[in-house]
């Protein structure tokens, strides 16, 4: 079952909701936004956090299932904005939309059967997305708005946390052991993003560095909870990110050190 109505129709709301954001009616306000109405706007984010919120717990009917889909959506927002083309502004619209329906379809199928093995993988695909995004978002608000690194840091590490014991919860039944794997891989990424804090990079290349250590750390864990963790595949892991990196420190452009 790939098709749903109501999941449907969640989802084109929030595709018109992000055509909204990214007009320039919205820019516009947020470019004349005064100090007073900082609190109205803290105010719609809360609302809007409820409204996405109470959809994600009604198809997942799980407040546990919840996190990747909220993340989706305000890591979507918060990317617009540091996104400047109309063409890539849209291409991120629809990819996120898409991703916006897939990831509730998912959640819809587990709730008859937790092990469908298509809905988990739609779930890690769109937490790896997900974590992408919010990466991206939260290192380009660190350079651009006054934010301490500790701040930048406990988000890191609480999303990490969050979204991989969503995803980690799926595929093993020991509550406690998922949770602890999944702090040490948030604590693990806290401790990244501070080492990446001193490399000359803008947002979109952290984003990308972040991502692929959280891919190799989650790949490792996954592996040992499907028992088939060996040598090999942490050899082909360590081969992957370290020729991932290269390529990516190879063709990003340096940020000039002030």
């Amino acid at each position: 079952m790939f098709f749903h109505f109501w999941i449907f129709l969640y989802s084109l709301l929030f595709f018109f909701f992000l055509e909204f954001i990214a007009s320039d009616f919205i820019s516009n306000a947020l470019a004349n936004l005064s100090s007073g109405q900082v609190w109205l706007v803290g105010f719609l984010f809360f609302v809007l956090f409820v409204y996405f919120y109470q959809i994600a717990k009604r198809v997942s009917q799980r407040a546990s299932m919840t996190p990747i889909s909220l993340l989706l959506v305000f890591s979507t927002i918060g990317f617009l904005y540091f996104v400047e083309s109309i063409k890539q502004q849209q291409l991120l619209i629809i990819l996120s939309a898409t991703a916006y329906y897939f990831l509730h379809i998912a959640l819809y199928r587990l709730r008859g059967y937790r092990k469908d093995k298509t809905s988990r993988a739609i779930i890690a695909a769109g937490s790896v997305a997900t974590i992408f995004l919010f990466y991206a978002t939260a290192y380009g608000i660190y350079l651009n708005f006054a934010i301490s690194l500790w701040v930048l840091m406990f988000m890191f590490m609480l999303i990490t946390v969050l979204v991989s014991f969503q995803y980690f919860w799926l595929i093993n039944d020991n509550n406690k052991n998922v949770l602890n794997y999944s702090l040490v891989l948030g604590f693990s990424m806290a401790e990244i993003v501070w080492v990446l804090n001193f490399w000359p990079f803008g947002y979109l290349t952290t984003g990308v560095i972040s991502l692929i250590f959280y891919y190799v750390f989650w790949d490792l864990i996954q592996c040992h909870f499907f028992d088939v963790l060996s040598k090999r595949r942490v050899l082909v892991n360590m081969l992957f990110f370290g020729a991932l990196v290269a390529l990516v420190l190879s063709s990003t452009r340096w940020l000039p050190l002030v």
